[in-house]
């Protein structure tokens, strides 16, 4: 617990367990003690105040936002856009991992391959993989990178996640794609979807999942483009909790003749 003393107040500020957290206790700044009101000499207390209070007031916010946390922890991104492979412009998905500022992940190109390592910059990400440095500027949406595999300033565009229970999963017509509906708070969000990735809780992703039904009636997390209030294209499918999820389905058991 911190006390500090204003020309008006005494604060407390008191840890309340989480990171960068703080209460303070501005019960002073009522009542304050009035031992503790020391007035400028020759002015009036109406003068005295107005020259108080701005200080007080700078005061608790500069405590406040001193409390703020510096750090998020543990954090997931994923990206969808372009980059060079063996000469050829190819679509990409980048999953990210960020912890303590590190960066660890996939990049997905002709397969899904590891981040060797990189870490959060101002704007973005930076990394490495596949013997090429990798910039992601998330203020202009492009991805820089250089090396072996080639050089380049292409499009990308972060991902928006979305949680929430699978309903439904309405399959193609001649005007429409297949259609997920998912609800996620209590609002229905009816997204496109086709082959998305799979991001498994542990391991390479899987490159393209086609059995998005054996999820229904599960609570799920999906990476969305295009995401509004109601629509979406799902890119990514994140494993749920207590699942593995094999890359080719369980065989059925044959039938006894």
């Amino acid at each position: 617990m911190v006390h500090i003393e204003t020309c008006c107040a005494l604060i407390e500020v008191r840890p309340t367990g989480g990171f960068g957290e703080c209460n303070i206790d501005n019960t002073t700044l009522a009542n304050p003690p009035r031992d503790r009101l020391k007035w400028p000499e020759k002015t009036g207390r109406v003068s005295a105040m107005r020259y108080l209070r701005p200080i007080a007031v700078a005061l608790v916010l500069w405590t406040t936002l001193s409390c703020v946390p510096l750090a998020r922890g543990q954090e997931r991104r994923a990206y969808e856009g372009v980059v060079s492979w063996k000469k050829a412009t190819i679509g990409t998905v980048i999953l990210v991992e960020i912890r303590d500022q590190n960066v660890s992940g996939w990049l997905r190109i002709d397969k899904p391959v590891a981040i060797d390592g990189g870490s959060v910059i101002a704007g973005g990400l930076e990394f490495r993989s596949t013997g090429n440095t990798y910039r992601i500027d998330e203020r202009r949406g492009r991805i820089i990178y250089s090396g072996p595999q080639g050089d380049g300033d292409r499009y990308i565009t972060g991902l928006t996640r979305l949680t929430g229970r699978l309903e439904e999963l309405v399959e193609a017509t001649e005007n429409s794609p297949p259609i997920a509906t998912i609800d996620v708070n209590g609002r229905r969000r009816d997204l496109r979807y086709g082959t998305p990735t799979l991001w498994k809780r542990s391991g390479p992703p899987f490159e393209t999942f086609k059995r998005l039904e054996e999820l229904l009636g599960k609570e799920i997390s999906v990476w969305v483009a295009d995401a509004n209030l109601r629509s979406g294209r799902i890119v990514v499918v994140e494993e749920p909790d207590g699942m593995d999820i094999p890359l080719k389905p369980p065989k059925k058991p044959q039938e006894k003749k």
